[in-house]
Formats: C-alpha cells, sequence, structure tokens
C-alpha cells in the first residue's frame, strides 16, 4: 500500500512540475492563459495533497483491522504451519501448542507439560527470544528454535517454531568423526641410554618398540609407515583418534616398560597428532605438535586444538643429549649474530632469577669479547636475585649496564640483536614490548616448550635436557670462536643459576652441567661467594619455615598456604616449597600465596612427579621439577585456587 501511494506521488510530483512549466512559457504569450493555467495547477496539488491525506488515513485504519484479526493464538493459523510451534506467555506458562507439535516433539505424551521449560532443554525462555536461532534437544531429537512475539490484549505472547535438525546433526556428527587425521610419531633415544649396546642390539630394541607401535595401532583402523629408523606417519580418522585421547596414548606406557634382556631399556615416544579439513593441514599442524612434544622433553603426546595443545603423559625425565654438535653450529651462528649488530639488549622472564640474569651476565661476556655494547633488560625493583644485582651495579670492574624498558626501547633498532634468555613464551618476557619492536631475535632456554612460544626468532636455542640456562650460556662461551675473557662475577653468576635450577646440582643434572660447572671454577668462580647469594634475612628464614611448618601431605604432596605479606614473599614461598621436598613420602610440593593482586603457585618435585603439566592447569607452566602460575584474584580466591589444585592433583597424578 506504501509503496502504490509512493508511486503514485511522484507521478504527481512530476505532472505538476510539468504544468508549472507549461505556464510559465505561456507568460510571455499570453498572461491571461498563463494566470488560469497556474489555478488549474494549484486547485489540483490541492486535490493531491486531500488525497494523499486520505488514502494514507484509510490504509493505516484496513492495516489495524486487519491486524486485530491476526491472532497468532488461534489454532487456524499455527496449525497451518509445517513445522511445530508452540505458545507461551513471559513466565514461561504454556497457552497452547500445534498438532505437529503434540505428534512430533512430545511423541506419544497426550498432555503437555505447564511450562515451557520442559522444552527448551533447560535454557532461558528469553535467552532464546533474543537469540537468531537456538539448538535444543527434546526427547532424542535436535532441533532449531526460532522465536516471535506479538501482543494479544495487552499481554505479549511468545511463539517458537521447531525445526527438526537430526538428521543435520547426524550428518554433521559422522562428518566430524571421519575427518582426516595425521599422527607424527618419533622414537626417543632408543637404545642411546646404553653405550655398551652393539648395532645389532640396538636394531632388535628398535625393532621391539615399533612392534609395540604396530600392536597398538592394530586397535584402530588406521594407515601406519615408517618414514626412517625412528620417526612413524599414522592416517587415521578422529573417531579412532578420540579413542586414543580417551586411553591417553597407551602406547606410551607400553613403550616406556619395555625391557630388553632384563634391563629396563628407558625408551619413550614423542607423539604429535592433528585433525583438520586437508591432508596437507593435518601434516602440516602435526609436524609442530611433534615439534612442541620433542620441545617439552618428549614421552608424550601433543594434541593440536585450534589454539592451543592437550597433553598426555609426559612423566619420565628429560634425557640429555650427547652430542656437541648442535651446541658449536649455535655457538657459531651466536658469535656471527652479535658481530653483525651494533648493539644487544639481553632480557630474561618476569621477575627474573638467578638463573635468568646470571645468563644474561655470560651472553654480555660474549659480547664484550667482540667489541658489542650490551645491555640487560629488567625491572631492578622486581627481582628474585636483588643480591646478584647490587653486585653488578658497585662492581667498578663490571662495565655491563642495567637498563628499563624505555631505555631499551630507544636503544632498539634494526641492527639490534635482543637475546632472550630463561623464557621462550611471548607472555613471560620482562618486557613484552622490548620484544614486539625487537626485528632480531635470539632465545636460549632450557624449560619444556608451552604453547604460546616465541616464533620469529632467528635462532632458537632450546634444549629440555638441559639443567639451566646458564648451563646452555656456559657451553655457547666456548663455542664462538672468540676467548672470552669473563669476569669473575659473571663466572660466579652462572655457577649461582646452575646452583639455583639444579637445587645444589641435586635435579636435572648431567655429564655437561658439571663440565660447565668446572670450566666456571677453572675461570674464577668462588663457590663460598655463589652461596651468600642465596642468604637470606633472620626474618625471612622464620617466614620460610612458617610456610613448611604448616603444610600439609596429600597424595605424595606437601601443600602449603603462604597468609603473610613479605616484599621478599616469591623468594620465600620458592624456598619454602624447595625446603618442604625434604619431608619424607613428599614426590611434589606446592606453595600458594598471593602478590600484586595475583594467586600464585609455587610448585618442586625431584623429577618423579611432573609439577609442569599441574601448573598448566593454572595457566603456568615451567620444568618437569620446578614450576609455577600466576591467577588473576579477581577470578578465583586463595581457597578456589586450593581446591582446584587438590582436585588436579588427583587427575594428573592417580
Amino acid at each position: 500500500m506504501n509503496t502504490y501511494l509512493q508511486r503514485n506521488n511522484l507521478f504527481y510530483v512530476a505532472a505538476i512540475a510539468a504544468a508549472s512549466v507549461c505556464a510559465v512559457i505561456t507568460s510571455f504569450f499570453s498572461p491571461l492563459l498563463s494566470f488560469v493555467e497556474a489555478a488549474l495547477i494549484i486547485l489540483f496539488s490541492l486535490w493531491v495533497i486531500i488525497s494523499d491525506r486520505y488514502y494514507r488515513r484509510h490504509s493505516r485504519k484496513y492495516l489495524l483491522k486487519l491486524s486485530k484479526k491476526l491472532d497468532f493464538s488461534k489454532e487456524k493459523v499455527l496449525n497451518k504451519l509445517p513445522f511445530p510451534a508452540i505458545v507461551c506467555a513471559s513466565d514461561g506458562t504454556i497457552n497452547w501448542c500445534s498438532e505437529k507439535f503434540l505428534n512430533r516433539v512430545i511423541g506419544d505424551k497426550s498432555v503437555v507439560e505447564g511450562n515451557i521449560a520442559a522444552y527448551i532443554n533447560g535454557k532461558d525462555l528469553f535467552e532464546i527470544i533474543n537469540a537468531e536461532e537456538t539448538a535444543v534437544f527434546v526427547n532424542n531429537r535436535s532441533y532449531s528454535v526460532f522465536s516471535y512475539s506479538y501482543d494479544s490484549d495487552g499481554i505479549t505472547n511468545y511463539v517458537l517454531f521447531y525445526i527438526d535438525v537430526s538428521d543435520l546433526r547426524e550428518i554433521e556428527k559422522k562428518y566430524n568423526s571421519t575427518k582426516p587425521c595425521v599422527i607424527y610419531i618419533e622414537a626417543d633415544n632408543v637404545g642411546d641410554t646404553r653405550l655398551d649396546l652393539r648395532d645389532s642390539e640396538r636394531a632388535e630394541i628398535r625393532s621391539i618398540v615399533e612392534g609395540e607401535i604396530e600392536k597398538w595401532t592394530g586397535n584402530y583402523s588406521c594407515i601406519m609407515k615408517r618414514l626412517n629408523e625412528s620417526r612413524y606417519i599414522i592416517i587415521a580418522e578422529k573417531s579412532d583418534v578420540d579413542k586414543m585421547i580417551e586411553s591417553k596414548f597407551s602406547v606410551l606406557d607400553s613403550v616406556r616398560d619395555i625391557r630388553y634382556k632384563d634391563m629396563l631399556v628407558r625408551a619413550s615416544l614423542s607423539i604429535g597428532v592433528a585433525s583438520g579439513e586437508t591432508f596437507v593441514e593435518c601434516e602440516s599442524r602435526a609436524r609442530k605438535a611433534l615439534d612442541m612434544s620433542i620441545g617439552r622433553g618428549g614421552d608424550q603426546a601433543a594434541v593440536a586444538n585450534s589454539n592451543s595443545y592437550d597433553f598426555y603423559g609426559g612423566v619420565s625425565k628429560s634425557v640429555e643429549k650427547q652430542g656437541r654438535v648442535e651446541t658449536r653450529i649455535i655457538g657459531s651462528a651466536f658469535s656471527e649474530l652479535i658481530e653483525g649488530s651494533d648493539d644487544v639488549i639481553v632480557m630474561g622472564h618476569r621477575n627474573p632469577d638467578l638463573d635468568a640474569i646470571g645468563a644474561a651476565l655470560g651472553v654480555c661476556a660474549a659480547c664484550e669479547a667482540v667489541g658489542i655494547p650490551a645491555f640487560i633488560a629488567t625491572d631492578k625493583n622486581n627481582t628474585l636475585c636483588s643480591t646478584l644485582i647490587e653486585r653488578i651495579l658497585s662492581d667498578e670492574n663490571q662495565s655491563v649496564s642495567i637498563i628499563d624498558e624505555q631505555t631499551a626501547l630507544n636503544l632498539l633498532d634494526k641492527k639490534t640483536l635482543l637475546v632472550i634468555v630463561d623464557t621462550h613464551i611471548k607472555n613471560y618476557v620482562e618486557f613484552p614490548e622490548v620484544y614486539n619492536k625487537a626485528t632480531s631475535v635470539f632465545v636460549i632456554d632450557h624449560h619444556r616448550k608451552s604453547v604460546g612460544y616465541i616464533d620469529n626468532a632467528v635462532v632458537f636455542y632450546h634444549n629440555p635436557g638441559a639443567s639451566s640456562a646458564c648451563e646452555m650460556v656456559t657451553e655457547l662461551l666456548q663455542y664462538t670462536g672468540t676467548e672470552i675473557n669473563m669476569s669473575k662475577l659473571t663466572a660466579e653468576s652462572l655457577l649461582a643459576g646452575i646452583m639455583l635450577d639444579t637445587k645444589n646440582f641435586v635435579l636435572g643434572t648431567g655429564v655437561r652441567t658439571f663440565q660447565a660447572a668446572a670450566f666456571l671454577r677453572k675461570n674464577g668462580a668462588d663457590t663460598v661467594s655463589v652461596h651468600k647469594m642465596f642468604a637470606n634475612s633472620l626474618d625471612s628464614y622464620i617466614m620460610r619455615n612458617n610456610i613448611v611448618s604448616n603444610s600439609k601431605q596429600y597424595n605424595n604432596c606437601a601443600i602449603s598456604v603462604a597468609d603473610f605479606d613479605s616484599p621478599d614473599i616469591r623468594v620465600i614461598c620458592s624456598q619454602a616449597a624447595d625446603e618442604m621436598m625434604n619431608i619424607q613420602g613428599v614426590k611434589a610440593s606446592f606453595v600458594i600465596y598471593s602478590l600484586n593482586k595475583n594467586i600464585c603457585i609455587s610448585a618442586r618435585s625431584y623429577g618423579e612427579r611432573n609439577v609442569q603439566i599441574i601448573m598448566e592447569e593454572f595457566g603456568g607452566g615451567g620444568h618437569q621439577s620446578m614450576a609455577a602460575a600466576q591467577i588473576p584474584s579477581g577470578s578465583s580466591t586463595v581457597k578456589d585456587v586450593l581446591k582446584k589444585l587438590i582436585e588436579t592433583i588427583d587427575e594428573k597424578y592417580n
């Protein structure tokens, strides 16, 4: 009706305009005739205006009259719809339902429930009304529900239309279950832990491992092919991968328990799993998942999700790599990158400890050897090694400069090399903005690989088998190709970092750990001076002992909550977690405390239990024997965190 009126109005306006033009032209020849034409135009215009108002008023009355006749609650309208419909009030009370709703949705029921809640799968009525489409499940059938509202006698009613999509959901389910999946399997350290084995015996061990993999894949409808003597590829469907996940990749346990001639082989597997729309996508993501699994120390499966990874296994200790070829290659590349830079900025993780600052000093020593200026970017007021920072600032023979974030940002340009030590996670670096601005990044870290790692590094030197970042830097210093004149403070700082992460050479040590310590001792590191870096005040000592004495044992774990404030609370709680490991029967320790509006957890173990997988459940990470997490206090309380910690311990350690 409105379109019709608008079209007529346009015609009338055009006619009046044309007549007006004619009247103007006529005025040049006959003014009297022009006057008559103008009068007729005015009369015609008045008629058009009056007619338009009449028709608009008439059409509005007609539409109102028609709308009153259309009441959607009447059976004549809704029963003729090709799909089930039901009418309810704003409080959910059912006023009416169609015959199709009775027959298709309710089925054999002859009586309709009094409230719509029985047919919307527990969802809120207004949630459905405000949504464009809502999925519900009623009587073993899937429906897409659409809504419409209308007023009748001043009361608002709601009509819900039910579209049966059960067949589509079944097709979707079958499609998802048959999606292609690619699985990469890498056999870790097969036979390499025993140097006295002959080649034939190593080959026999590899054959046993391969037999276990074949036995495992035989339980599923998949294809397995060996790519080389230690790597395999498996093509499977998503439904089979779901079964593998449900069994938590049982092949990890069977391979770990392999014995050969009454000796434990200590073999393990690294598994990368990914699904996708195409095999190309699956293969690429599975390869990255395998790298993630290997980077976390192996003996686990990494399953790629849309934006993250799920991990299964990871109970074995990382194995120290015997070869030094990789270290030589990276040491040479490290030296070339330093020499090709105008300056070098070294940065660790937030609240850096002795391992981070010690490794940074080692990098600065390499820069000093080739005459390249080096700077350590850190917040001097938020650190776990204030004693070392004070020694650096007060040492007159030390040429290293400690700078803040703004100074680092001002120094950064295309010829600046940023070296990140003791972390490989983007969000954990001390100054994220400095990392984001850097164009050349070199990463040195020993922690197990986690989601969100730095993926744009020129060199990513990552070894989860190393005891500490200081050990890795000490090795690099020996292969830079340049003679390093290491200061006494630098040597002691590197040794302190190693001692911190190994708990005085108790955890995570290997042959190369002691070789690095011997090299530092040879370069002037004094163990007495190193030990003084770990000294605490009397108050801190008392607080630490209180945390230990208040600890509770649960499932072979010691758990304590620090209910006090202190400027050194992070250090105190970390040391308390270490002390709690000396309690008989304790395989892992956890200390919960509050800091800077966050709830923090410090976790320790001797490697028998992996504390990293516990901390990852809280958004944290770390190493198998030393990890931590920070939880925003606005989202949880200490009591909530403690409850979740106990639940996670039950889940992961049972």
